[in-house]
């Protein structure tokens, strides 16, 4: 009978996607960010250049585009999509009583957490690849072409080279975008109220830097990012490890803290 009534990670994953975009916030939110990834593109057209950081510019070309698109839009993904998206989903759902319902059936509250982050993770990712694929796209028609580009810490990189440095810049950007859904599924633990939850994620973020300098990388995606995959020796050689306990923390203070509560109260 347990097995029977007991209900399936897919059709979890199936049922929390359809509450997150049945919610119309959730669809303002992706049409903005790609509308603006798209003014973006006009944007660094007209200037053909970009920073590592406010000392530090570059040229932009066919080849180092994509990187700098993704750096320009990260402000948007940490402050206003990731933020909102968290706080409706793992806060909203708390306040409007729709876990009441999920929770009368024998769902695992830890799992339910997992199911959320993974979810909003597969959401943001999604908007991740859109970013890669029009930043690329964009780069190679609009852009002056070369054979090969320079990245920071990385030299003298042709085609290969570039494309490898950018899924690698991508995918460690997308590591920090998991992070902060992790963060902001803690913080809506603590505030469950998504207005007060979305104050608190950016309280969190803005908190970071009098916490370390290290975690500038919350705040958008900076020259951190560039200076890791470039290999260059310094502070930023903690990025990894720093990721990594974020990620451990979030998990394990998140579902511990789910399972402990009763939700259903």
């Amino acid at each position: 009978m347990n097995n029977k009534n007991k209900v399936g990670l897919g059709n979890m994953v199936r049922s929390e996607a359809q509450r997150v975009f049945k919610r119309k916030r959730t669809w303002a939110v992706l049409i903005v960010y790609m509308a603006f990834a798209l003014l973006e593109c006009v944007f660094l057209t007209m200037m053909n250049t970009s920073f590592y950081d406010p000392r530090r510019s570059v040229a932009l070309d066919s080849l180092n585009t994509a990187p700098f698109l993704l750096r320009e839009l990260a402000i948007l993904m940490n402050f206003v999509v990731i933020p909102m998206l968290a706080a409706d989903s793992f806060g909203g759902d708390v306040s409007s009583g729709a876990l009441r319902t999920v929770l009368i059936r024998p769902v695992s509250r830890a799992k339910l957490f997992g199911v959320k982050w993974l979810v909003l993770g597969l959401t943001v990712g999604g908007l991740t690849l859109f970013t890669w694929a029009v930043g690329t796209a964009f780069a190679r028609i609009a852009m002056p072409a070369v054979e090969e580009t320079t990245l920071m810490g990385a030299g003298r990189l042709d085609s290969s080279g570039a494309l490898g440095f950018t899924l690698g810049f991508y995918m460690l950007a997308f590591c920090v975008f998991s992070a902060l859904i992790g963060i902001g599924g803690v913080v809506s633990r603590v505030l469950p109220n998504p207005v007060l939850a979305y104050v608190g994620i950016l309280a969190v973020i803005v908190g970071g830097l009098y916490v370390s300098d290290r975690l500038s990388f919350l705040l958008s995606v900076s020259d951190s990012l560039f200076r890791f995959l470039g290999g260059i020796p310094g502070s930023d050689a903690s990025l990894a490890w720093m990721l990594c306990a974020m990620l451990a923390g979030c998990a394990i203070i998140g579902t511990w803290s789910w399972q402990r509560r009763d939700w259903t109260q």
